[in-house]
């Protein structure tokens, strides 16, 4: 039988850093819970109407969406901890513009996208933002024979449905590594 829990299990996800240019600067708060669909072509989270990179998001309908990696864990942590009100969290990151130039985004991540708001849902204290992507951006250190290699971006996981904790990316299965580790493999008797 199993064991009924009051949590949404749909996890683990990668904890990005959404960004946005409020009053002419660059903020960036923590999304724990955000999703794909239509294909990648579209990103969707929700978003408490008091959070400060809220306004930036309202004013210039367009945000970023960055995925940091381990080692920016402390940075992190103070942008999901501190509000762009109190604490310039432009000041962290090395940031950069693209196409949308109201959608700052962290050069450290290895991972960013700038998205503009395609609709705003409203569920009383708070939003549900649906950003259409309009590009992407990996560093070339983390794309191996022009794809994306997740395992060399060092993504940060959030548990959401379960001790709400972070964690790393595990090993790829499902596909081998590469063949000279097959054919070791297929030459071992007790494999």
């Amino acid at each position: 039988m199993k064991q009924e829990l009051e949590a949404n299990l749909l996890s683990p996800l990668p904890v990005v850093l959404v960004g946005a240019m409020v009053g002419g600067r660059p903020n960036y708060l923590v999304i724990g819970y955000i999703s794909p669909f239509d294909f990648g072509r579209y990103v969707f989270f929700s978003l408490y109407k008091k959070r400060y990179t809220r306004i930036g998001i309202q004013e210039n309908r367009t945000f970023s969406v960055n995925i940091p990696s381990e080692n920016l864990l402390a940075e992190v942590e103070i942008c999901g901890t501190k509000s762009g009100r109190d604490v310039d969290k432009g000041t962290l990151f090395e940031t950069f513009l693209g196409e949308l130039e109201t959608a700052p985004m962290i050069r450290e991540c290895h991972i960013n996208m700038e998205c503009e708001v395609a609709e705003i849902l409203d569920y009383g204290q708070n939003e549900g933002i649906i950003g259409r992507v309009i590009k992407s951006y990996a560093d070339p250190e983390c794309v191996v024979d022009g794809k994306l290699d997740m395992r060399k971006v060092h993504p940060i996981l959030w548990a959401t449905g379960g001790d709400f904790n972070y964690y790393r990316l595990g090993e790829r299965i499902g596909e081998e590594e590469d063949s000279a580790d097959q054919q070791e493999a297929d030459a071992d008797p007790e494999h």
